[in-house]
């Protein structure tokens, strides 16, 4: 995971030409939970990089992680 968080990292360095965001997230059950965003997108994007570690693991609860994203 620590590779895809680099590279999330690297891509929203910029947020002007994004218009959608989509996430999976990892719930403690297993499941995964598809989220998009296409309002506010920096701060959205601002929220997963300071909540979420290197392992793209959540602070907050470590069975919660980003395991994939895609930006549009």
């Amino acid at each position: 995971m620590r590779e895809l968080r680099e590279r999330f990292m690297s891509e929203t360095e910029s947020t002007n030409n994004l218009s959608i965001l989509v996430t999976a997230v990892m719930l403690p059950t297993g499941a995964i939970e598809i989220i998009t965003n296409s309002f506010r997108l920096d701060e959205k994007i601002k929220y997963l990089r300071e909540a979420y570690d290197d392992d793209f693991k959540l602070k907050a609860n470590a069975a919660v992680k980003i395991v994939g994203y895609m930006l549009v």
